[in-house]
This record gives structure tokens, sequence and C-alpha cells, in this order.
């Protein structure tokens, strides 16, 4: 299989593939040092600086890690010589083109989908089976707020893509795109959408570190999504308010609550005795292990490019309502 970029999330992959036992690796990365670096410190069967120097063919798999402007002809040349393939969020950075591209996937039948980690997670699962089962009763109000400490988490993030907004970074395409995922396969279709977003705090980019979302979705529910990058300590709390009960998300921690009791009615830790990173590191592992059994004919539960493809638009549509000051309806 082909990792195509070997930056901070291709790394994750090129970790991840390998822990199934049943990828051989070959990477293309334009950067001398970072090629070089891989090469050394895992077994690659081959290595290119450009994606024209590799025989598409010849492989079962492509996992596309270059920065979002690049996603929409990397993809084109996967499905030219009929690779299946896994993107990284998010699809694109413009909407002009994706449609395009998702059409040849669907003329092809060709297997491709988009790198949510978070939808591997098995505490995600449980509360998507939940709320699907009615556990709550019916879903009518999310509070999501997902932050953290840039300069501690990502110290290189002025030199990255996450400085630059044509090429996919800020809080809205790079981190609210995970919880707009989280949204789109719980709740549904988004109707319109109204945001505030702004750089409050971080210097050197010219990406916003702040972001305020309003959500309306088509099934009459409503969400609020908030997000910064700067707050100590992080906070990753999502909460699904129901006719009958509460489900919250307080990092890897499902609480459940049919009370105004102190004590919820159920409380499990799904990353119980993990260190943090070494939980994120393993849905890597998990994901790859998906994209493998898909290959293989065996289901596939990741996002699809149809599910991205509307995640991209609310973000868009998101930028836009601050921009123009208006809610924005989405147009499908």
């Amino acid at each position: 299989m082909l990792i195509i970029g070997a930056g901070g999330i291709g790394l994750r992959h090129i970790k991840g593939y390998p822990q199934t036992g049943r990828a051989r690796l070959s990477v293309v990365e334009p950067d001398d040092k970072k090629r070089a670096d891989m090469a050394q410190k895992f077994a690659l069967a081959n290595k290119y600086q450009g994606i024209d120097q590799a025989d598409l063919s010849s492989f079962d798999l492509a996992v596309i890690c270059a920065p979002a402007h690049t996603h929409l002809p990397l993809m084109t040349k996967c499905i030219a010589a009929d690779l299946p393939f896994m993107v990284e969020k998010p699809l694109s950075v413009f909407m002009e083109g994706v449609h395009v591209v998702l059409e040849k996937v669907r003329a092809k039948n060709l297997l491709a989908r988009v790198g949510f980690t978070r939808r591997v997670a098995d505490e995600l699962q449980q509360l998507h089976c939940d709320i699907q089962a009615k556990k709550i009763g019916d879903l009518k109000l999310i509070y999501m707020n997902s932050s953290q400490e840039f300069p501690k988490y990502r110290p290189d993030f002025q030199s990255t893509y996450y400085a630059r907004p044509e090429m996919g970074g800020g809080a809205i395409l790079d981190a609210a795109s995970h919880l707009f995922d989280m949204l789109i396969w719980i709740v549904g279709r988004p109707k319109n959408v109204s945001c505030m977003y702004d750089r409050l705090v971080l210097q050197g980019t010219q990406t916003e570190d702040t972001c305020l979302i309003n959500v309306r979705f088509e099934s009459g529910a409503m969400a609020n999504v908030v997000i910064n990058q700067f707050q100590k300590p992080n906070t990753n709390q999502q909460e699904f308010i129901g006719t009958t009960g509460n489900l919250m998300l307080d990092h890897s921690k499902l609480i459940y609550r049919n009370s105004d009791a102190a004590i919820p009615a159920q409380t499990r830790d799904f990353m119980d005795g993990l260190a943090p990173m070494e939980a994120h590191q393993a849905r890597f592992a998990m994901q790859a292990n998906y994209m493998m059994d898909a290959l293989e004919g065996g289901p596939c539960h990741l996002a699809t490019l149809e599910d991205a493809e509307l995640n991209l638009r609310l973000a868009l549509s998101a930028k836009q309502s601050w921009d123009e000051r208006r809610i924005i309806e989405l147009d499908y």
C-alpha cells in the first residue's frame, strides 16, 4: 500500500498500518529529509519524491495524507488508476470539483473513505448505538466543546498547514470537522448554520483559533459547537440531550443520566488504563484494519466521501455565515 505524505498525520498511518500485520508500505514524500527519515525508521518497500514516480496500478490501497488543497488532484489520480483510497480530512478546501470526484468514484464503484478517526473509537460507537436505540428518547439538543492548548501539543503549528487557510488550516476546517462528522453520523443532514470565528490568541498564523457554531438539522435537532485552540486544560465534551435522558462524552468517558440525581445512572471509561496518546495512535491501527477488511470484501463503517462532502459544505457555510453576518441555508 502507498502512503502519500509523511507529515504528522502521515506518520500516524505509517505507524498504524503495520500494526494490522497485513500491510507492506511505500511512501510518497517530496521533502528529502522527511523521506530519508521515514526510510531509516520504518521498513519501506519503496519511497518516492512524487506520486508520478509510483506505479499506482501496482498498489492495493492509497492513504492520502498530503495537505487538503492537494486532495482533489491526488484522489483523481487514484481513481484513474482504479486504486482504492482513504483520504484525510477535510475532503478539500473548496466545493469546486468535489462533486466530479464523487461521481467518478460512484461510476467505478471504487472503495473510498475519509479519515475521521473518532468513528472507530469504542466510546463513540457506543454513543451512536445508544442514541439510535432511543436510550435518551428523541434527540433534540447537542452541546460540543473540543479545545486544546495548541502551543503545547502542536508547537510547530506556525510552520505547518494549520497556519494557512488555503491549505485547510484553522479551527473550523481542521478541528471542527471532527465534530461535524460526529453530528452528521449521529444526527443526520444539517439544514442551516450560523457562526462567529476569529484569531483571538495564537500569533503567526492566518487562520482562526476560535469558533462558535450553531447548527440546525433536518430532524429539527440543534447543536452548539465551540472550539478554541489556546485554553488550559484540554476540554473534549459532547452532550446529547433527548426527551428522556442525556448522554455525555467527556474525553473517553460515556455518562448516562435520566434524572437530576447527583450520581449518573451509568458511567463507563472506555480508555481506562491507557495513556491518551496510546489510545489516539490505537485508533489509527483500528481504522487501518477497517480499510484492510473492506479490501477483502468486508463491511467498512468509516466516513464516506458523501459524508465528507456534507462536512465540507457545513464548514464552508459556517465561515460564510460570519463573513456575511447571516444564517446560511445549506443548499443540496
